[in-house]
């Protein structure tokens, strides 16, 4: 398993409904959250070992959400 780390620009729940409901269509996701309380609103991804970063940064800003990964 991965665990992939992103700020994001999300501001309310109806956002994370929308990406939450993209992301349970997408193949290998394990769980995911959003930390609203965090400043960078971090979005924590877990997924099987053949997720790549870029993939999903591409597939968040797909559905209208800022990405970008933070270091470790």
């Amino acid at each position: 398993m991965k665990i992939f780390v992103f700020k994001t620009d999300i501001k309310s729940h109806l956002e994370i409904s929308i990406l939450a409901s993209a992301l349970r269509g997408l193949r290998g996701i394990v769980r995911w959250s959003v930390d609203m309380h965090d400043v960078d609103r971090v979005l924590k991804i877990v997924t099987l070992d053949d997720a790549r970063e870029s993939e999903l940064v591409s597939f968040v800003k797909s559905q209208g959400v800022s990405c970008e990964s933070l270091p470790d």
